[in-house]
Parts: structure tokens; sequence; C-alpha cells
């Protein structure tokens, strides 16, 4: 343990972040993409929105988690709870409509759906629970 008392923060919650921003990196550019007219859409103005809110919701639990906040882990659980069944549904109860939206739509939802499915097995390892429960959490609870 560090001499600052703070244990270090294990590879697999360091993957996990790594995961949420490359998502976030992903989220921002499709919305970008969709705004400047690179990606068609039928509602420009939901999907920025959407994109926003996702990128932001994303970079928030990647900082928070990176942080110890074991809140965060539940957080994006039930959001990707929340998303992925959605996700799911609409791929495989409607794949006409999955197989109907740009190519780099679909690439960027499947590509999603990967990273933050890696994030959140990697989040609830058996080390990233007990680097979670630990001291160093104690001392960072109080800055949220």
């Amino acid at each position: 343990m560090p001499a600052d008392g703070l244990s270090p923060i294990p590879i697999s919650v360091r993957r996990a972040v790594i995961c949420l921003w490359i998502s976030v990196v992903l989220a921002a550019a499709l919305t970008a993409w969709q705004l400047v007219g690179f990606v068609a859409t039928a509602d420009a103005v939901a999907a920025a929105v959407t994109g926003v809110l996702t990128a932001a919701v994303l970079a928030l639990v990647a900082v928070k988690v990176g942080a110890g906040r074991g809140w965060a882990r539940w957080l994006f659980l039930i959001g990707y709870i929340l998303g992925s069944f959605l996700f799911i549904v609409f791929a495989l109860l409607a794949p006409q409509m999955f197989f109907s939206l740009p190519a780099l739509q679909q690439a960027s939802g499947v590509a999603q759906f990967a990273l933050q499915t890696s994030a959140l097995v990697l989040m609830f390892t058996r080390a990233s629970r007990q680097w979670f429960r630990g001291p160093h959490t104690a001392r960072v609870t109080s800055a949220l």
C-alpha cells in the first residue's frame, strides 16, 4: 500500500475506466457526425440530446469509478441494464430497423455494447469489489 494510505487502483478498474472513456469518445463522435449530417438521422435535436446526455453520464461514471466511488458502479449497472435491454430488444425484435440504420450507427451500437459490457464485468471482478470496499473509499467518499 502506498505511503498516503490509498490502495493502488486494480488493473480491472483501470481497464473498466478505459472502456468507459472509449465509449464516451464514440458517443460524442457519433453525435457530432449526426449534427453535421455525416450520419443521417430522423431527428437531429433528439439525437444530439441523447448523445450529449449519454456521453456526459458515461464520463461522470468513468471519473467517479476511477476515484473509487462505489455508487458509480451501481448507477452504471442500472443504466447498462436499461440501455442493453432496449438495444437487444431493438436488434432482435426489429432487426430490419437495426439493419436499416447507417453502418456507422450499427457499428457504434455494437462497439458501445461490447465496451460497456466489458466495463461492467471489470467493475465487478473480485479485485474491483475489494478495492471499492477498501479503506481508501472512506477517505474519498466525503469528497463526492
